[in-house]
């Protein structure tokens, strides 16, 4: 199986060359990852205008731009052989709940998903670990061969590491849970320039989150490793019938 696999935090990252080192003991590895850090871009893809490309080797590369750029390059730049699997992380920080509308870390998964390869996102609760994420990326590998079979093309599947594992601390903790509800509160840092012109810089986010059962925050807090399938249609399809039953006909 030939897995590409991108991240968020850029090329020199601890996380995604400790997926590679595990990975690579099974399975074909292409990495392709951003020049630097390109958190919170989403599904952001650079179109219109020209993007570098770096080769190292065969497998590795260097793209100046997003981490959907990076996959899209994986898949359609003819630089790997067919893609059968896209892996995206480990991401420094977890990205659960409404993370995932912002998060450059399932912002590429989801590019995978979209062109119809199945894909996973991966994060971690640890910051900077001493062992580079090594322990992560060991789970991935065990949970590659109980479930890669299960994730279908066009699907993607999240899934956060928390810092302490329960039990066992392996990948029979796991559960699969529905996204939880995550609350932001801003905070601008503002410098005025002129009169009518002022400089605002958002220097990160206050983060809560709704306190529920069968979400990726209680299994998370519970020291458990929570994974949501995600699909890519947004679509309210409850809301739609509800709708269609309940509306009234133009005359």
């Amino acid at each position: 199986m030939n897995i590409l696999i991108t991240n968020d935090d850029g090329i020199s990252s601890s996380g995604i060359k400790a997926l590679e080192t595990a990975l690579g003991t099974k399975y074909n590895t292409y990495l392709i990852a951003p020049l630097k850090e390109r958190s919170v871009t989403s599904m952001a893809l650079t179109v219109f205008q020209p993007m570098r490309v770096e080769r190292i080797n065969d497998n590795h590369y260097i793209a100046d731009g997003f981490p959907s750029d990076c996959v899209n390059i994986g898949l359609y730049g003819e630089i790997f052989p067919k893609i059968d699997f896209v892996i995206s992380g480990i991401n420094r920080g977890v990205n659960m709940g409404y993370d995932l509308h912002y998060s450059g870390t399932a912002g590429a998964a989801k590019h995978g998903a979209l062109h119809g390869i199945p894909s996973l996102a991966v994060s971690s609760g640890r910051i900077d670990p001493d062992d580079g994420y090594e322990r992560e990326a060991k789970l991935i590998l065990e949970f590659l061969e109980i479930y890669k079979n299960k994730i279908r093309p066009g699907e993607v599947w999240n899934l956060n590491f928390p810092p302490e594992i329960s039990g066992t601390g392996g990948i029979e903790e796991l559960r699969f849970v529905r996204l939880g509800r995550r609350r932001y509160t801003e905070k601008y840092d503002k410098t005025n320039i002129i009169a009518g012109v002022s400089e605002f810089q958002l220097n990160g986010s206050l983060l809560g989150h709704d306190v529920e059962s069968g979400t990726d925050f209680e299994a998370y807090n519970s020291g458990k490793i929570p994974v949501t399938p995600i699909e890519l249609d947004l679509t309210k399809k409850d809301r739609i019938l509800d709708l269609i039953n309940n509306s009234i006909p133009n005359k």
